[in-house]
């Protein structure tokens, strides 16, 4: 992956859907006020007042400095916190309130900016104008180009199937809400005709399994590797897979019937299917074991691996965790945090987080804390772009400590927000917070920022 180029811009910047709009003008000209009224529209906060910009993959990237994420002037208030945007935030307009907008339908006009010809806006006095930016960034203007459904002259296809309760319904769902148009159980012999009219404007999830009229996995296989030879066509098969032991015990909670066995015992049948499946299983480009993931882990892993991004940026997840109850699932690296000092022996800090103000301000006095840091960020930097270039589409870090509270979710925030200032997109779980019921979003204290994930 080439050097980014990024820049820090006085400027507010809010996003739609993952597409953001960066708000330029004068101190007073009201970029904050905007935003407001934006985001109570349902956009989400990039930053306000200071916004850093990252030219990468042919596209430009916004993100917030750490010091002031999920914060925002409301002048006669002060600073509010706000929930920041999730994931990348791509620049797909730029508007100048210091211009006033003269024309009721005005022609297109483009700005450069970090050498990339962007959309220009200008300010309208409207009333209705916060309503109107919002839908731009929803579903763009007709003369610009739909934000979200850009045909690109390669149909993608993903062909998801798997044994029944392995969790293929909520990957076809998981699928459909990150804008693919997904169609559940769709006979192998109608898809040839769906996709013969070319390109659609999305890309397509089509889930296939034993329960469709026509299914054979030898049909399956064939139909994998016509599309695949096509040209035009971007075929994956994704197979959600699951241990015989996990799917007995999800069908024994349930008490349905098993397809592949209805007069008899759900695990005659679970063992016909997985014999049945096999080839499939082998020939998948993407293979996901369910056997341990929550219905949150398989949202995380098929959103890292077909989001509108995964084929443009690396995604980075950084999990904390207690050593108490083991390594999380699927780490690439572990790091133990253990050696730092630990809050849970003050006792004003025992019930708090890593997510607190207190905690985070306690751990960074130790000594060892910021040189730590700067370690880790630097492996990260040396480590990712080699990833990419490999064709992963994720990378797991895991930071340890004690008790899963205290220091390692300090460090993995820390982290996360410096990769996220780095232009990487970056997720964050804390297995322990979510384990007990705590909050796991920031904003106890303005040291906790708000989190680029």
């Amino acid at each position: 992956m080439s050097r980014t180029d990024t820049s820090v811009l006085h400027a507010t910047a809010v996003a739609v859907a993952g597409n953001g709009l960066l708000i330029r003008g004068a101190s007073g000209s009201g970029k904050s006020g905007l935003a407001l009224e934006m985001m109570v529209r349902g956009a989400a906060l990039v930053a306000d007042d200071r916004v850093i910009v990252t030219a990468r993959d042919g596209a430009l990237w916004l993100s917030a400095p750490s010091p002031i994420a999920g914060l925002i002037e409301a002048r006669g208030l002060g600073l509010l916190r706000a929930t920041p945007a999730r994931g990348p935030v791509r620049l797909v307009a730029v508007l100048d309130l210091d211009e006033p907008e003269t024309d009721r339908l005005p022609q297109c006009r483009e700005i450069m900016l970090q050498g990339q010809r962007i959309p220009l806006l200008h300010n309208s006095v409207h009333t209705s104008f916060p309503a109107a930016l919002v839908q731009y960034l929803t579903s763009g203007r007709r003369d610009h180009g739909d934000m979200q459904d850009q045909p690109t002259g390669s149909q993608r296809v993903v062909l998801v199937t798997g044994p029944s309760g392995a969790g293929r319904s909520t990957a076809i769902n998981v699928l459909e809400d990150i804008g693919f148009e997904a169609i559940d159980n769709i006979p192998l012999s109608l898809i040839p005709r769906l996709l013969d009219g070319g390109a659609l404007a999305r890309p397509v999830a089509l889930g296939v399994d034993i329960r469709n009229r026509d299914f054979s996995v030898q049909g399956l296989l064939d139909l994998h590797r016509r599309l695949g030879s096509e040209a035009g066509i971007e075929a994956q098969l994704l197979f959600l897979d699951c241990s015989s032991e996990v799917l007995a015990r999800r069908y024994s909670e349930t008490r349905r019937r098993h397809p592949m066995a209805p007069e008899e015992s759900y695990t005659q049948g679970i063992a016909r299917e997985t014999e049945l499946l096999r080839d499939a299983r082998d020939a998948a480009d993407v293979l996901i074991d369910t056997s341990e993931l929550s219905p949150h882990d398989l949202r995380a892993q098929i959103e890292r691996g077909f989001g509108d991004d995964s084929g443009q940026m690396l995604a980075v997840s950084l999990h904390s965790f207690s050593y108490k109850r083991g390594l999380p699932h699927g780490l690439d690296w572990a790091f133990d945090c253990r050696f730092l000092d630990n809050p849970h022996w003050e006792p004003a800090l025992r019930a708090l987080t890593g997510l607190d103000a207190a905690v985070t301000e306690h751990v960074a006095r130790d000594a060892r804390f910021a040189p730590f840091i700067e370690k880790l960020v630097d492996l990260a930097e040396f480590v990712l772009p080699a990833c990419k270039e490999e064709g992963k589409a994720h990378l797991t870090f895991g930071f340890g400590c004690t008790g899963g509270q205290h220091r390692s979710v300090t460090v993995t925030e820390t982290v996360a927000r410096a990769l996220a200032e780095r232009g990487w997109q970056v997720s964050t779980r804390h297995r322990e917070l979510e384990r007990r019921g705590m909050s796991v979003r920031a904003g106890q204290g303005e040291a906790s920022g708000g989190r680029q994930a």
